[in-house]
């Protein structure tokens, strides 16, 4: 799952407030736009964004992966501004071994840096699951009247458009000034 996550931490809180169910979720990987002494020498503290954050990816059994190299994850155009790490990396338990690079020298144009993973992906780990409606059912037909609906209220808005323009295109043809001949 890759992830953006805001200055005010919208993405964070809104997964951390839900009860998403994501079966096994191996890895996430985002800008979290979070500072936190957790994951970046230069920041003294551990804010609440930081936690929340860190609760989210243990809600998931995903531990926060440690790059290879610790630099800036994201260059300041800014005057004044640090360099910090708001990028990172959480892959599941099992993987926890794993280290990650970031890149600084493949960033161009970006104010972020590229992170680099090999991720190790057993058969075991790759779920599939379905959703079938059985044949027959009522379900089935639920499901069948809503896309019906759904359908023919298409059919109506595009007749209702294609309508609507040869009016507009007759309308035009007729009461334009070059059109009129007395």
């Amino acid at each position: 799952m890759n992830i953006y996550s805001d200055d005010l931490h919208t993405a964070v809180n809104f997964l951390s407030n839900k009860a998403l169910s994501i079966p096994h979720l191996l890895y996430m990987r985002g800008d979290f736009n979070v500072r936190d002494a957790e994951w970046d020498p230069s920041v003294s503290s551990h804010p609440a964004a930081g936690q929340a954050l860190m609760d989210l990816a243990e809600s998931y059994s995903l531990v926060h992966l440690i790059p290879a190299l610790s630099v800036p994850t994201h260059y300041s155009d800014i005057s004044g501004h640090a360099n910090s790490v708001i990028d990172l990396i959480f892959l599941d338990m099992s993987c926890a071994q794993v280290t990650h690079c970031i890149e600084p020298d493949l960033r161009r144009p970006s104010d972020h840096t590229p992170l680099t993973v090999d991720l190790p992906i057993a058969p075991e780990n790759i779920c599939v699951c379905r959703m079938v409606l059985k044949s027959d059912s009522e379900e089935e037909t639920a499901f069948l009247l809503s896309v019906s609906e759904g359908l023919s209220q298409l059919f109506f808005f595009f007749v209702h458009q294609f309508i609507t323009q040869c009016s507009i295109a007759v309308y035009s043809r007729l009461f334009t000034t070059s059109s009129l001949q007395f």
